[in-house]
């Protein structure tokens, strides 16, 4: 079975063989093929090769496009500071309530060279591996375009600027999400990180933005996997009752038995799968980690679980990390 089979097994919640691994690698790509990463993102063909060439050097089952929040807040007109040559960069100047949204994302350079990379990355690999776009939730996106959005959100009502901010980034981010999904992705991984913790509230609030981007991924064959940091594990079946995602990975949790049967039992109802973060950048926390949900995973026969590592996985890692990552993953399969 190739990596591809087997993670849209896993989203189809019947994989039966080894669960999938698929790590968020981006700047690592970089370090990687000795390039900065600032040069890598506005040069498809350096892109693709840096993707491509860490894909061949660990042999991990779906390839990212991109992790990076700063590309549609770019695109909307923030200014950007870029730090060392493998550091993502940061928003230094947010846009306004007031300034012009542009009309598509595709527009902007970055976003046009993460399409052509993507294209590329199909053609090339994803008849045998997965290939996944990741983009910036809408609430994660207005956080980084909007001073103090948390504090307007709850407000809204006394703020009409702010829902129909939202109704815009949501129109771009439909234009965006419909790109990607014509590229034939096999998934889209949508971060709504710093939002994890209270984004059941918060979507409730304009909830017709994530069942529009939802219905635009199912309807190309692909599959919605929403990423959520600090998310509490008694919202999960609440919020797939909601929106039914094709998959949560959940970040910034460290998982126990009890917490491993409660999702495969939702996953098996629900029919969702749940990416398990590894904490790949912390060797103190990892191995424990690792052992405790292979272990399960090996005696449940969970079919609907599989591996990422906690947040990207960062550039400086020592190599050998990742390769033992993935030997012992495949041990006991």
């Amino acid at each position: 079975m190739n990596s591809k089979l087997l993670f849209r097994n896993t989203l189809e919640i019947r994989n039966t063989s080894r669960p999938a691994f698929i790590p968020l690698v981006y700047s690592l790509a970089a370090k990687i093929s000795q390039t900065p990463l600032r040069d890598v993102v506005h040069d498809p063909t350096y892109f693709a090769n840096a993707l491509e060439a860490a894909h061949k050097l660990f042999k991990y089952d779906g390839i990212i496009n991109a992790f990076d929040s700063t590309i549609e807040a770019e695109a909307c007109g923030c200014e950007l500071e870029w730090g060392g040559d493998y550091d993502l960069p940061t928003v230094t100047k947010k846009s306004s309530l007031n300034e012009q949204l542009p009309d598509d994302l595709a527009r902007s350079e970055r976003v046009s060279v993460l399409l052509e990379v993507t294209k590329r990355l199909g053609m090339s690999a994803g008849r045998d591996v997965a290939i996944i776009g990741v983009m910036t939730g809408l609430f994660s996106l207005a956080e980084n375009l909007v001073d103090s959005f948390e504090g307007r959100l709850e407000r809204q009502e006394q703020d009409p600027k702010v829902q129909e901010t939202l109704s815009l980034l949501g129109n771009l981010l439909t234009k965006f999400t419909r790109r990607l999904c014509e590229l034939r992705v096999d998934a889209v991984f949508i971060r709504e990180e710093p939002m994890g913790a209270s984004f059941l509230k918060k979507v409730m609030l304009f909830p017709e933005a994530y069942t529009t981007l939802f219905n635009i991924i199912k309807y190309y064959d692909s599959y919605p996997v929403l990423i959520l940091r600090d998310f509490e594990l008694d919202g999960v079946q609440n919020l797939c009752d909601l929106f039914r995602p094709g998959g949560i990975i959940l970040s910034g949790r460290r998982l126990n038995e009890d917490d491993l049967a409660y999702l495969e039992r939702l996953s098996d109802s629900l029919r969702v799968c749940f990416g398990l973060a590894l904490p790949v950048g912390d060797q103190n926390k990892l191995w424990e980690q690792l052992d405790l949900v292979n272990d399960f995973v090996i005696k449940s026969k969970a079919r609907g679980f599989f591996y990422t590592s906690d947040g990207e996985i960062p550039s400086n890692i020592p190599m050998e990390i990742i390769h033992n990552v993935m030997d012992k993953i495949s041990t006991g399969f």
